[in-house]
């Protein structure tokens, strides 16, 4: 998985229309697996910690738990899986997604669920869920559309140019059944990205070597309007 970095714009403006705007809980799902809802998920947290929020950010993808199993080789000691666990280095807490099929089947109850994110909210100033996608079944999934049910905001992750359209449309119609707040959706052009969006990345992966020469050239490019074309 990669890491998205927090002072990248589309961070900061994800970060502002939900935890920034006054949520406390909310839910990054998407269509289908593989859209890059854990990767924004672990950078809005990442970004609300910087600005001194206590976090908790809950994985509740028990269909493709990518965090949980980076977390579980990281870590040296033997933990309980409903247990918090404060990440060294990073300034936020984890609790990862359940593997015991009785705490699965607890989450998949709203009223329980919506009972257990308000006691994390006694300790936390925030909470973010990264949840499996919508349309993913199998016998130890989490429904999203649960998890967004007791959130109070959730953002739809979609992939540029890979998603059916079915299949946005089939995840749209679960979480209004559910009367979800879905306040916007996340559009990631990883595989359509703009010519400007290449080149600023590679100034950053440049930028340990040559950080003044590097800053000024994103400011150039920013400035060029037909770099941001898509390839």
């Amino acid at each position: 998985m990669q890491e998205l970095p927090i002072h990248y714009a589309e961070v900061e403006t994800i970060y502002n229309q939900t935890i920034g705007a006054g949520y406390k809980s909310l839910a990054i799902t998407s269509a289908k697996a593989g859209e890059g809802k854990t990767t924004i998920a672990q950078a809005i947290v990442e970004r609300a910690q910087v600005v001194g929020k206590k976090v908790l950010l809950v994985d509740m993808n028990t269909f493709n738990p990518v965090l949980s199993e980076k977390l579980r080789r990281s870590i040296t000691y033997q933990t309980n899986e409903n247990e918090i666990i404060a990440i060294e280095g990073k300034g936020y807490s984890f609790l990862p997604a359940p593997k015991d099929i009785q705490n699965v089947l607890r989450y998949r109850e709203s009223d329980l669920l919506h009972k257990a994110l308000n006691r994390w909210l006694t300790n936390f100033d925030c909470i973010i869920f990264d949840t499996s996608a919508l349309t993913s079944l199998n016998q130890s999934n989490i429904p999203a559309e649960v998890i967004s049910e007791v959130c109070e905001a959730t953002i739809l992750v979609v992939e540029a140019g890979e998603t059916p359209a079915n299949l946005i449309q089939e995840s749209i119609e679960k979480l209004k059944l559910k009367r979800v707040n879905l306040i916007g959706s996340v559009l990631n052009d990883k595989s359509n990205p703009s010519l400007l969006a290449e080149l600023l990345r590679e100034t950053y992966r440049l930028n340990c070597l040559f950080p003044k020469l590097m800053a000024k050239l994103r400011k150039k490019l920013a400035n060029i309007i037909l770099l941001n074309v898509s390839v």
